[in-house]
């Protein structure tokens, strides 16, 4: 198992796994990454309204797949900001999906909320365990709902 010493190599990770040809998504080390406590939440506007689906790890692979299903999909992270307190991180991610990774059209564009722990700290008082992701939710660009410039790099 890879230890996900760093925030870095844990959302690498994120991406990667969710990517890939029909089928070619890697759940089983996808799941390495997250908190076996940890929620999922999909955000979308239904009939003009917010919602919000909570998953746990397995009920977000369940629902995830259909979706999936017969569809090349490759959501690739193109800006990062990232602040860490202690043993805890707030990584706001964003992202671009496209049918391929250099595929010119873009599927649509988002932000991934990600909240991590540390599970170890040093002498020092500094994180020096395994990253893991404790929560995450994201929401798309939508009419009305464009992402901010300064979102857009690392």
């Amino acid at each position: 198992m890879t230890r996900y010493a760093t925030i870095d190599e844990v959302m690498e990770t994120l991406y990667d796994c969710i990517s890939g040809p029909p089928g070619g998504q890697d759940w089983e080390r996808d799941r390495e990454i997250y908190h076996p406590r940890a929620l999922i939440t999909r955000t979308r506007i239904e009939d003009g309204k917010p919602v919000a689906y909570t998953f746990s790890y397995d009920e977000f692979v369940e629902a995830t797949i259909p979706l999936l299903a017969g569809r090349s999909f490759y959501e690739i992270e193109i800006g990062r900001k990232t602040d860490i307190f202690g043993q805890i991180a707030h990584v706001f991610s964003t992202y671009v999906a496209r049918e391929t990774p250099d595929h010119p059209d873009v599927q649509f564009r988002g932000v991934n909320m990600v909240h991590l722990w540390n599970d170890n700290i040093a002498e020092s008082g500094e994180p020096n365990g395994r990253w893991w992701i404790m929560g995450m939710i994201w929401d798309n660009e939508r009419e009305g709902l464009k992402l901010p410039e300064q979102w857009l790099s690392t």
